[in-house]
C-alpha cells in the first residue's frame, strides 16, 4: 500500500509547519503520523529526524503555550532520541542539545538553554548539517529575543538567514525577514 508515502509526506509535513512557526499544523501531522503507524509494522525513522521534530514541535507548543503538556510525549521521544546519540553520536549531538536547550528555556533554566543553544549550533557546525545549524540559530535567537536581549538575538536571526539561503530555503529567508524584527 502507500502507507510508507503517507508516513513520509506526514514527517516532512511537520517538519516545514515547525519551520514555519505552524506548531498546531505540525501537532496535528504528527497525531495523523501516529494514526497511520499504529497498523504498521515498521516505523519510519528517517536518521533521527522524526524523534527531533517531534521532541521540536512538542516543546515549540508548550513554550507557545507557557505550559508543558505534552510531557508523557516528550518523555518517550527523549529517551529515543538518547538511544539515537548513543548510537550515532555524530549526527545527533546537536539534535539533542537543542532540544535540552529548548527544555532548559521551558523550565526557565536560562543559564542552561544558553549553554546548550550555543553547542548545539557548534556541533550542528561541525558536522556541516548546515539547515540544522540555521535551526539552532533560529531558536537561540527566539530565547534571546524573549529575554531582552536584542543584540544576541539578532546575531542569531542573522546566522540563521545565512545559513538557510546557502541552504537554499529562500521561502524561510522571506518568512524570517517578515516575522523577525532585525
Amino acid at each position: 500500500s502507500n502507507q510508507p508515502f503517507v508516513v513520509q509526506t506526514l514527517i516532512f509535513c511537520s517538519w516545514l509547519a515547525y519551520l514555519f512557526g505552524e506548531y498546531e499544523i505540525a501537532s496535528s501531522a504528527i497525531s495523523s503520523r501516529n494514526e497511520v503507524e499504529k497498523n504498521s509494522i515498521k516505523k519510519i525513522e528517517m536518521h533521527g529526524m522524526v524523534p527531533f521534530i517531534d521532541c521540536l514541535v512538542y516543546l515549540a507548543s508548550s513554550v507557545k503555550r507557557k505550559q508543558n503538556n505534552s510531557a508523557s510525549e516528550l518523555s518517550e521521544k527523549l529517551e529515543e532520541m538518547k538511544k539515537l546519540v548513543s548510537y550515532s553520536p555524530r549526527n545527533n549531538q546537536h539534535r539533542m542539545l537543542l532540544i535540552e536547550a529548548e527544555v532548559a528555556y521551558l523550565k526557565n533554566d536560562f543559564d542552561v538553554a544558553m549553554e546548550k543553544y550555543d553547542a548545539a549550533i557548534i556541533a550542528a557546525e561541525l558536522i556541516g548539517y548546515r539547515h540544522e545549524q540555521a535551526v539552532c540559530n533560529e531558536k537561540a535567537g527566539d530565547f534571546f529575543m524573549s529575554q531582552g536581549n536584542m543584540i544576541r538575538a539578532t546575531s542569531h536571526y542573522s546566522c540563521a538567514i545565512d545559513l538557510y539561503r546557502q541552504w537554499g530555503a529562500q521561502a524561510k529567508v522571506d518568512h524570517l525577514c517578515k516575522h523577525v524584527p532585525l
